[in-house]
């Protein structure tokens, strides 16, 4: 058993760091709060209801969407990756933060036609990936090692910031000017705010050296036109089976395209950037942490972003009004300044503790808070439930980003980080509406938080068999020529 109190060896001092950090700390911390993951997300669980008003949509529909966006993060997220490896950061980050924001405005264009939604939330996805925290968490675990927990758990705190404004201030949109306006407010946001910041502020000099004088562009343009192919066929293919099979056939799709993503990459087995010390990609594959990484964050992805996603809903049937639902859920920050101290604590934590330990903790405590609501308990417990789940969900990215560095270094790190998101993303994503499908004719959500405890509880044992970090700094590891 590792020793709990494991830090990695060969740091000596973390002086310097955040004098020559802070500025790309700040522009993720902005860029993250604003990225697409909390961005269309949040929006839809606002305008969810109103669209169920509008167009007469179900609830499996309208939750459907987060389908269309996990299927285009799917697609895109490991490309995402591989582009940053080759390119650099800044160079995807960029266009990326003005396709999302037009993207997310986009969605007041919507007609009753559900393929309008759907489309719009595939291409925002695959546009947008590149400000996911595949970008910005490249250039801090590149230029943290001493702090780099406490590092991407204050840039990461950003979702847990858009979490604790977005719901208020999106009905407040919403009441005041409908729902079509409030999805503009939303996506112009990162325009005004990200986009600026990223731009003076976000620079990985580390990075830029490493890069200099590589062949690494070689390919890029193969690379984005295999991209939209593949973007374009899973997406014809969901159509062609959401006909056929439904959206339990999407799933099963989605699933297989995960499967045979990972063993093209595999063959393709891209070396990485041999200036920077971690494993190949092929030693990564062979190297059985990745998957239980992989797997678990699948699985932990799954359980927090169904609550989360299904929150107002679960309230809703314990016999919440709209306005009392809303309020309970974000007016008092439960679930953004739950996440918020999970990403501040869970940071810190890491730094002085082995992580797999700390995120043992913070992701099995959330199956009591699935029995709360599962239950017929006061306003208290049901706010203590959605904290537990608020500070897993804190803890997510940062733990992710975290175990990459530390167990298979930099070498290949953002192609790595994005094929686990993508598997992230799979879970998250199809979670929502495999909530409702689940609770199909139910009264209420009490079986399936009942089946997700369990979930809670064997994704934070998985992780516990990570054993110790990999020691980059003493053995100068630079991977294999593969």
């Amino acid at each position: 058993m590792s020793d709990l109190s494991q830090v990695p060896t060969g740091i000596k001092s973390g002086k310097g760091e955040w004098e020559n950090g802070w500025p790309i700390v700040l522009a993720s911390l902005v860029g993250i709060m604003l990225c697409l993951s909390p961005l269309p997300y949040w929006a839809l669980n606002v305008i969810g209801p109103e669209l169920a008003k509008e167009f007469g949509w179900t609830r499996p529909m309208i939750t459907a969407g987060y389908l269309y966006m996990t299927a285009g993060v799917l697609v895109s997220a490991p490309i995402a990756g591989l582009l940053v490896d080759k390119i650099g950061a800044r160079k995807v980050l960029l266009p990326s933060i003005v396709a999302l924001g037009l993207g997310t405005m986009s969605f007041a264009l919507m007609t009753s036609d559900p393929r309008v939604f759907y489309f719009i939330f595939f291409v925002t996805a695959v546009l947008g990936t590149g400000t996911l925290p595949i970008t910005w968490t490249k250039a801090i675990v590149n230029n943290f090692d001493k702090y780099r927990g406490l590092a991407l758990g204050i840039a990461l705190t950003g979702t847990g910031f858009y979490g604790f404004v977005a719901t208020p201030s999106i009905q407040f949109m919403i009441d005041h000017f409908g729902w079509r306006v409030a999805y503009v407010s939303v996506g112009v946001l990162p325009l005004i705010f990200s986009l600026p910041i990223a731009y003076i502020l976000f620079r990985d000099e580390k990075e830029e050296k490493s890069l200099a004088g590589q062949e690494q562009k070689k390919g890029v343009k193969r690379l984005l036109v295999m991209g939209g192919i593949f973007a374009t066929a899973l997406f014809v293919s969901m159509q062609v089976v959401t006909a056929m099979g439904g959206f339990v056939g999407v799933i099963i799709l989605m699933a297989v395209f995960l499967i045979a993503y990972l063993i093209l990459v595999y063959m393709r087995s891209d070396p990485g950037n041999p200036e920077l010390i971690g494993l190949s990609l092929r030693e990564t594959f062979r190297n059985y942490r990745f998957w239980v990484i992989l797997f678990a964050f699948l699985l932990l992805g799954a359980v927090v972003s169904g609550i989360i996603a299904n929150s107002k809903f679960i309230l809703l049937d314990k016999g919440y009004s709209p306005q009392d639902a809303t309020h309970l859920f974000i007016g008092a920050g439960v679930i953004g300044l739950s996440t918020i101290v999970g990403r501040l604590l869970g940071g810190w934590l890491v730094d002085h503790f082995w992580a797999p330990a700390v995120a043992f903790v913070f992701m099995s405590l959330p199956a009591i808070g699935c029995f709360i609501l599962a239950g017929d308990m006061s306003i208290g417990m049901n706010v203590f439930a959605l904290v537990l789940v608020g500070v897993a969900a804190g803890v997510e990215f940062d733990l992710m980003a975290y175990f990459v560095s530390r167990y298979f270094g930099m070498r290949s790190y953002a192609l790595i980080y994005g094929l686990i998101y993508a598997a992230f993303g799979l879970g998250s994503g199809t979670s929502p509406i495999i909530f409702n499908i689940l609770r199909g004719g139910d009264d209420d959500y009490s079986s399936v938080l009942k089946m997700v405890a369990a979930g809670f509880v064997i994704g934070a044992v998985l992780l516990l068999t990570l054993g110790k970090y990999r020691d980059f700094h003493e053995s100068g590891h630079q991977g294999d020529k593969a």
